[in-house]
């Protein structure tokens, strides 16, 4: 008994110990948990309020301890935090990733309510996106279900407000219906407080407004008043004021319908204010914001670093168990490989560490150099619309021979600048991956003939002969990007122009190839100018370098061929150039096209390019939606020299009133106006009107295109324009109104 009492002894003392540290464990657990609940909700309150900034930088310091520690619970609640961060940023992309990620670790935690929220998480940010649709129905149902598994009644109240919400934005009021009877049930009664009484009677006075059942409506909206009044529901109460107004329109009682139209637009103002704040900080805090993405990815590659070193030392650790049962011979051979493998681990983790932060760089500084780039040309062009117009309209009403050369310098001046922003900006779309690769089918006979037309001016000034000379046999319609080899071909032929006086430009194509689906084109655009030295001759095809030319004037900005040299790169060719200096030029490439079939030929319409007839401009009536005053002076003398009647209005706003007030032909409208722009006010107009419009915008056309032709603009007209194309723009979307309206 006596020898037995010490191991007894040793055997409790062990016992406590391990209790102890359990207990130790468990105690430290719970308070990092607590800790990470205290930053969740300081985040949640600083979102709400408007610093984005200071709930972001939190909801990802949640993340890091969370992913260190290994716990999936908090890491999937930070995910969730993080994705409505990002969507209050408006990237709803990176949104969705993070509302996946938080699902992911959900599921890994095995927590059914976490998982429900997820789905809830992941229905919402699918609701107001169209081509989401089933994707949307399909997680609503899954977060029904989780939630009334897990008696969350307080999260499914919430679910079925956002999928009601979304509903009735997307006019579909009768399933909008079924759920607000649900929200209205018994199972919500003892959860409904004043808030959300408010919107969902304002949903159900949208539905009765939609079926013209006013009195039950006005019913709504005048308890949602009086409900919002008392509790300062400033929101719901603009949305009260607004809908009572229409209804009482409707039901023709105009005077009250004024009335509550001053209510509404006095707390729009007053919320207006107030969402201009929280926009402001939303876009003060985008670049720090920016930056926290940044620490984001790099705690998650850390993460996934980590895991995979955890599975290989595992792996590593039972293959030396194994080897060391079967023969401890092994051993040291096995010692040897593992600090090997050491030792390469931690050299590759510092060259991963170096490469992401050299890769981190570049891509901050791409960003950057986009973004400038972008900016800079909506700034720059704003003004050169202005200089160029009125460059031209000095130049068509000067009478003083003195000046004539002057404003000529000065036109000049101003086209070149265009041209250098242009071909800028051409590059930096190439670097940055923009460049579109729409494929159409197109006559190429047209397609040259139109290319060389628009240098006839320059082919006078320096007294050349342009001449193309295509294949008898060249198919009539070919399929391929019409646009790229437009951009090539003018880029060429106009530096021909340049270096060529008194001499012959020859425009060449031939045949190189053809089969039953597939045409190969040689192109040749050679000029009997000046020639290019050998030492020049691979120099030219960099950015911003010329070749020696004699003549000062056509130095030009020295990014036509190396723009030439890209897109032929994108479209797996090269440029090859056959020069002497004093004989010449010749540049030829290749490029493969799609035949078009012959029976696919009678769908084809040709239409012949519209004559500019100025005279059909003669008294018609236009809208001139510009904030701008100097661009608002040059486009009314543009169109008031073809006897144009022009009104001119200073912002959206004031555009949907002309609208409605006045009889116009056409409405010109800038995209970017103070108090309303331009899409928004056409979105306006386009519930009562069907005149058409055309988007005035300095801004490049591919960042905004779809977006204009989504609001109900009929053209787009880029800032500085050719006035002739823009009448012609014009005179077209007339003309085809017209016909609209014959037809009607």
């Amino acid at each position: 008994m006596t020898d037995k009492f010490p191991l007894l002894l040793l055997f409790l003392f062990l016992l406590i110990f391990c209790n102890q540290h359990a207990i130790a464990q468990e105690q430290a657990l719970d308070m990092e948990e607590k800790y990470m609940d205290s930053l969740l909700s300081l985040s949640y309150d600083l979102g709400t309020t408007g610093q984005y900034k200071e709930a972001f930088e939190l909801n990802i310091k949640t993340l890091q301890i969370a992913l260190n520690k290994e716990n999936d619970n908090y890491t999937g609640i930070a995910y969730g935090y993080l994705g409505y961060d990002l969507l209050e940023q408006g990237d709803t992309i990176e949104a969705i990733k993070k509302f996946k990620l938080a699902h992911k670790y959900a599921v890994l935690a095995d927590d059914p309510k976490l998982i429900a929220h997820t789905y809830s998480d992941l229905a919402t940010v699918y609701y107001n996106r169209p081509k989401m649709k089933s994707l949307s129905k399909l997680y609503t149902d899954r977060a029904v279900k989780t939630f009334k598994d897990v008696k969350d009644t307080l999260a499914l109240q919430h679910l079925y407000y956002n999928y009601a919400y979304a509903l009735g934005t997307n006019h579909e009021y009768e399933e909008m219906k079924t759920v607000l009877d649900d929200l209205n049930g018994d199972m919500f009664i003892d959860y409904t407080n004043h808030i959300y009484r408010a919107i969902i009677d304002n949903l159900s006075a949208e539905y009765h407004l939609y079926h013209e059942n006013y009195r039950m409506a006005d019913s709504l909206l005048l308890s949602v008043i009086e409900l919002s009044k008392k509790t300062g529901l400033s929101g719901e109460l603009e949305i009260s004021y607004e809908a009572y107004s229409k209804s009482l329109a409707a039901q023709g009682i105009h005077k009250k319908a004024f009335e509550y139209r001053l209510k509404y637009e006095k707390v729009q103002s007053l919320n207006l204010k107030e969402k201009n704040d929280i926009t402001k900080n939303r876009i003060a805090a985008t670049f720090q914001i920016n930056e926290f993405k940044k620490d984001l990815e790099r705690s998650e590659v850390a993460n996934v670093l980590q895991e995979k070193k955890i599975y290989h030392k595992t792996l590593f650790n039972y293959a030396l168990t194994a080897l060391s049962i079967i023969a401890l011979l092994g051993f040291y051979f096995t010692f040897n490989l593992s600090r090997n493998r050491k030792q390469l681990n931690r050299a590759l983790k510092e060259k991963n560490k170096l490469y992401l932060e050299e890769k981190t760089k570049t891509e901050k500084l791409a960003c950057a150099k986009s973004d400038f780039f972008s900016t800079v040309s909506h700034e720059l062009r704003t003004p050169l619309y202005g200089v160029i117009g009125l460059s031209n309209i000095l130049l068509d009403n000067n009478k003083d021979p003195n000046i004539t050369e002057d404003l000529k310098s000065l036109k000049f001046s101003a086209d070149y600048l265009l041209a250098l922003i242009n071909d800028v900006l051409q590059i930096n779309k190439i670097d940055s991956n923009k460049i579109d690769d729409e494929q159409i089918d197109f006559n190429l006979d047209q397609l040259i003939h139109k290319i060389v037309s628009t240098f006839e001016y320059m082919r006078r000034q320096n007294k050349n002969e342009i001449e193309t000379h295509l294949p008898p046999d060249l198919p009539e319609l070919i399929h391929g990007n019409a646009t790229r080899l437009s951009q090539i071909l003018m880029n060429l032929i106009g530096n021909a122009s340049k270096f060529t006086e008194n001499g012959v430009i020859h425009i060449s194509v031939v045949i190189k190839n053809i089969q039953e689906n597939k045409i190969t084109l040689g192109f040749s655009i050679k000029d009997n100018g000046e020639g290019i030295a050998v030492s020049k001759q691979n120099q030219i095809f960099e950015e911003f370098e010329q070749g020696d030319s004699l003549s000062y004037n056509y130095q030009g900005t020295g990014l036509g061929l190396p723009i030439v040299k890209r897109l032929l790169t994108l479209s797996n060719s090269r440029i090859h150039l056959d020069t002497q200096v004093g004989e010449g030029s010749n540049f030829t490439f290749d490029l493969e096209y799609d035949n078009v079939a012959a029976d696919q030929l009678n769908n084809h319409t040709f239409q012949k390019p519209l004559l500019l007839e100025t005279s059909i401009l003669h008294g018609k009536h236009i809208l001139i939606a510009e904030d701008n005053r100097i661009n608002q002076m040059v486009t009314k003398k543009i169109l008031e020299k073809d006897g144009v009647i022009c009104t001119v209005v200073e912002n959206g706003k004031d555009a949907v009133y002309a609208s409605k007030t006045g009889c116009y032909d056409l409405i010109l409208m800038d995209v970017n106006m103070p108090i309303m722009g331009g899409i928004d006010a056409t979105k306006t107009i386009r519930l009562n009107c069907n005149i058409p419009i055309i988007a005035l915008t300095a801004v490049e056309i591919e960042e905004m295109r779809q977006s204009i032709l989504d609001s109900g603009m009929n053209d787009i007209i880029i800032k500085p324009y050719d006035v002739n194309a823009f009448k012609r723009v014009i005179i077209k979307n007339i003309l085809d109104y017209q016909k609209t309206q014959r037809l009607i």
